[in-house]
């Protein structure tokens, strides 16, 4: 038991706070910047987002609750011991992700984005759960910006995440989709607008499934007025999962085995389902 934990954020103060060196602290792990800088932020941008101090808050919050995260999805059923994940200071541009080194997926957090415990608890849990599906099933991780971008991929693989983060740590719907990120009201408001328009969404989804036009934004929180611009694609791919184990009657530790193929066609199904008869 117990995960690999690279801690990149002395290199952050070093290389970025003290002296002002991104090329520097690019070298501490050059296939994670290399990474980031390609798919999640732009490196012309990068600037200091956090000081010492908030640095050593951030760390205080999440390193204590490594171990609880590791129990849970191990109580779960899901070995994680092999497991690494590598803390530093990022562009507040994502929770994190993962990242392929050699035959490993590597488990990215960027701590400038946990504020919470339960941020912690749910969105590290959420990219773990990426990390053992793409080590399952890697047809379902990306090599360029078209596979990154494809609907079909992000829904399926975000609603897995969503979907086992939600039962793993035995929560609501809302938190496994925000957490505590957004005010208990707001998250209300947000569900029941996405609950409202369920039909419609599945109808925009399945329209799209193919796609990889880098104008949707279903995956993304631009745009906290229109929940086509505000992560409504997590809402469909946690309502999609919650249909395919109940009607498939799939055990949800099976889920990351899944071929892509046989993925697509379930979730196809339940889309053409959903847009006639939410």
């Amino acid at each position: 038991m117990f995960m690999k934990i690279i801690d990149l954020t002395n290199k952050y103060i070093k290389h970025i706070l003290d002296d002002g060196n991104l090329a520097s602290y690019e070298k501490s792990y050059p296939a994670l910047f290399q990474h980031y800088f390609r798919y999640w932020a732009k490196r012309k941008y990068f600037s200091k987002t956090l000081n010492k101090a908030e640095v050593k808050k951030r760390l205080n919050l999440i390193e204590p609750r490594l171990s609880r995260v590791e129990k849970k999805i191990s109580k779960f059923g899901f070995n994680i011991s092999f497991l690494k994940i590598v803390l530093f200071v990022g562009q507040s541009t994502s929770n994190g992700h993962v990242f392929r080194e050699n035959k490993e997926f590597i488990v990215w957090i960027p701590i400038e984005a946990y504020s919470t415990p339960l941020q912690v608890d749910v969105f590290i849990t959420h990219e773990i759960i990426h990390s053992l599906h793409y080590l399952k099933s890697p047809d379902f991780y990306f090599n360029n910006f078209n596979e990154k971008r494809l609907i079909s991929r992000q829904l399926i693989t975000e609603g897995v995440a969503t979907y086992l983060t939600k039962h793993i740590i035995k929560i609501t719907q809302a938190k496994a989709l925000w957490a505590d990120f957004l005010s208990k009201e707001k998250t209300k408001i947000w569900f029941r607008e996405c609950q409202q328009k369920e039909k419609e969404l599945f109808k925009f989804v399945l329209k799209n499934f193919s796609s990889i036009n880098p104008e949707i934004s279903l995956f993304y929180a631009k745009n906290p007025r229109n929940i086509y611009e505000f992560r409504a694609g997590y809402f469909v791919g946690l309502k999609l999962l919650d249909r395919i184990v109940k009607t498939k009657k799939i055990n949800p530790k099976n889920l990351l085995g899944i071929p892509k193929k046989k993925f697509k066609k379930m979730i196809l199904e339940e889309l053409r389902l959903g847009s006639v008869s939410c």
